[in-house]
Formats: structure tokens, sequence, C-alpha cells
């Protein structure tokens, strides 16, 4: 009896999978949504069921999606299947965080197997492709700027940002890591409607005011500086190193500066608008972001948090 409901609701969730792929490939608007919402079947089943019936019905689930939406919609439900199984392992665990972080994780990891099979078997690099296209706009943009007279003008300016592409072409691993959060993230916002009517006693993502990173990356990032002052050549593996690993580092000990001052205005009963004021100054004056990284080290290697609670 067991067996058949799981062999059921299986077939349910894998035709929804499928639905849900299909809709994703057809309807381009709603489906950059709907992608976000494709690892929920698979999340359901595995919390149901555990990671090896999980497992198998995301084997299963895959050729019935490549049947219905081709080499397009398999893409994206490999990746999804990927996320949902992580997901749905650590919330059958009661841990949202670690599925949160989990579902990065497997993001990025697909991503990367994207395009080392986008190397590998149809010779293109996505990267090098998309930085080409951004050089030949700037071309395009400088001689439309001297025919029309204002080459002197705009030319200092593109030339500026053309050295910019060449510094943010070693970023596309960061890039990477903050799409998989941020596609983790969304789909968790997404699920957790409904896993919470299947899981009532799920537990909520601790409060972002509770956010405490390890003294590791206080550790990592004084590292990261040290070899920022090192010469290092572009296209070095120690620069990529040094530039992606300080701004990844750079961007959590601001989280952490900003999650300790969400802290100290909800231990001191302060407006739930001040914390929100200070994100966006933060956005709109990057010098601002300078403070939070300060606060952020302090509060990492300080542990601060205890004296504003006994004060």
């Amino acid at each position: 009896m067991k067996n058949t409901r799981a062999l059921m609701e299986g077939a349910i969730l894998i035709s929804i999978f499928a639905i849900i792929s299909l809709l994703i490939v057809y309807l381009p608007l709603i489906g950059a949504i709907l992608f976000f919402a494709l690892p929920l079947p698979i999340i359901l089943y595995t919390i149901r069921h555990g990671l090896k019936l999980g497992l198998w019905m995301s084997l299963v689930s895959l050729p019935v999606v490549f049947i219905v939406s081709s080499f397009t919609g398999l893409a994206g439900a490999f990746m999804a299947a990927c996320a949902g199984i992580a997901m749905g392992y650590f919330f059958k665990k009661k841990q949202p965080g670690y599925a949160v972080a989990g579902g990065a994780i497997a993001y990025v990891l697909c991503i990367v197997a994207y395009f080392v099979i986008s190397i590998l078997i149809f010779n293109m690099n996505v990267i090098d492709e998309t930085m080409s296209q951004l050089r030949q706009s700037l071309s395009m943009t400088e001689s439309m700027a001297k025919q029309m007279g204002y080459g002197d003008q705009v030319g200092e300016q593109l030339k500026l940002m053309e050295n910019q592409l060449g510094t943010v072409q070693y970023l596309f691993p960061t890039a990477i890591v903050m799409a998989g959060v941020v596609f983790s993230f969304l789909s968790y916002l997404i699920a957790r409607p409904l896993l919470r009517r299947f899981s009532p006693d799920l537990p909520n993502i601790k409060p972002f005011r509770e956010l405490k990173f390890p003294q590791s990356v206080v550790i990592l990032y004084f590292i990261v500086m040290i070899l920022g002052f090192l010469p290092l050549e572009k296209g070095h593996m120690l620069y990529s190193v040094s530039l992606n690993g300080s701004f990844i580092l750079s961007l959590l000990i601001c989280i952490q500066g900003l999650a300790f001052i969400f802290f100290y205005c909800h231990e001191m009963k302060m407006s739930k608008a001040v914390p929100v004021i200070a994100i966006v100054l933060g956005l709109l004056f990057p010098v601002i972001m300078s403070v939070y990284l300060l606060l952020g080290i302090i509060d990492i290697g300080f542990n601060i948090r205890n004296k504003v609670t006994r004060n």
C-alpha cells in the first residue's frame, strides 16, 4: 500500500514537473517566475519519501521533460532537479537554512557544468562570447559618437569602461555564486507556503538579525587582502582568486554588518524602518558600505553582541 501511494504521488508530481517545464519553454515571461517553482515537486517528494526515492523520481522525470520540451526544457529541469533533491533532503531534516545553502551549491555546480559542457562539446565559451558582444557594443557606441561629433567626450569614458570590462571578465565566478544563492532563496520563498501545508512543523529560517558568520571569514578576508597587494598579473590564477575572494568575502562581511544593525535596532526596540534605511543608504552611497564592512569585521571578530545584550 505504501509503495503504491509513493508511485501514485511520484507519477502526479512528475506530470506537474513536466507541465511546469513546458510552460517555462513556451511562455518565457511567466516561465521566468515558474523556473524558481520548478524544484517544488522534487522537494515535496523527497520530503515525503526520502532521498533515495527523490533521486529515482528525478531520474524518471528527466526523460519525460525531454519528450515534452526537448533539450531546451531539459537543461532547466536538470538544474531544478538537483536543487530540489538538495533542498528536500535538508527540509526533511528540519534544517531550512542548510536547505537554502544546499540548493545554492546545487545551482552553482549545475551552472559550472553547463559552462564546461558548452566548451567541451559545443566549442563555445559563454564568457568570451558575452565579453566580445559587450566590446562590440562599446565600439559601435564609439563610432556613433564620432559621427555625431562627441568622439572626444565619449571616447575617454568608453576607454574606462573597456578597462573595467577586462576586470569584470574575471568576476564571472562571483556572478555564478551570487546567481546560485539568489536562485535558491527565490525557490525557498516560492516553496515555503506549500511546504508549511505538508509539514506544519517545518521551522522557519532564523531572522536576519541572528545571522553570524564564523571567524574564519574574517581570517580569509585578510589573507585575500594581502594577496591583493602582491604584483599579480591579469590572467594569473592568484589574481582571479584574489579578485573574486575579496569581492565575495567583502559582501559577506557587509551583510554581517547589516545583520548587526538589525540586531542592535531590535535590542534597542527601534523602529523597523531604521535598518531598512541603512540598507537603502548602502545601496545609494557605496562609501557607506565600508562602514558596514568595518562593523561586520568587529561583529565577527569581537562578538560585540553579548555586550549589547548585557547593556
